[in-house]
C-alpha cells in the first residue's frame, strides 16, 4: 500500500476533522463579517458565495471525519470531488507561486510548488480510483 494511502488511524482523523470545522467556522465567520461590514454589490456576493462553498466543503469533510461517516462507497471524496479540490488548491497554488516570485519569497514560492505537486498527485489518484 503507498504511504499516502495507510490508515492514520482514528484519533488523527478526528483531530483533523476538528481543524477542517475550525477552518469552516472561520469561513463562515468572514461571511458574516464580510456582510456586516461590505455594501451588497456583486463583488461581495460572488466573495460571499465561494466563502461559502468552501466552508460547506471543509464543514462536510470535517463532519465525516469527526462522526465517522464515509460515503456509501467508502472514501470522503467522490472522484468529481477530490478532482474539483485537486483544481481549486493547483490553481491557488500557481497564482501563489506567481505572487511569491514577484514578492521575491522563495519559501513560499516553494510551499506553493509543494501543494501543486500534492494536487497533482491527488488528480492522479481521482483518475484511477473507480468511479
Amino acid at each position: 500500500m503507498d504511504f499516502y494511502e495507510r490508515s492514520s488511524g482514528r484519533c488523527m482523523e478526528i483531530i483533523v476533522g476538528i481543524v477542517l470545522l475550525f477552518i469552516a467556522l472561520v469561513f463562515s465567520a468572514l461571511i458574516i463579517l464580510l456582510f456586516t461590514k461590505a455594501t451588497w454589490e456583486y463583488n461581495s456576493i460572488l466573495v460571499a458565495a465561494v466563502l461559502a462553498f468552501c466552508a460547506f466543503g471543509f464543514g462536510k469533510l470535517g463532519y465525516r471525519l469527526v462522526f465517522n461517516k464515509p460515503r456509501n462507497n467508502g472514501g470522503l471524496l467522490s472522484n468529481n470531488g477530490l478532482k474539483l479540490g485537486c483544481i481549486f488548491f493547483g490553481v491557488s497554488s500557481i497564482i501563489w507561486c506567481i505572487l511569491s516570485i514577484t514578492k521575491q519569497d522563495l519559501g513560499s514560492g516553494v510551499s506553493a510548488i509543494s501543494m501543486l505537486v500534492a494536487c497533482l498527485y491527488g488528480w492522479k489518484i481521482a483518475k484511477n480510483r473507480p468511479s
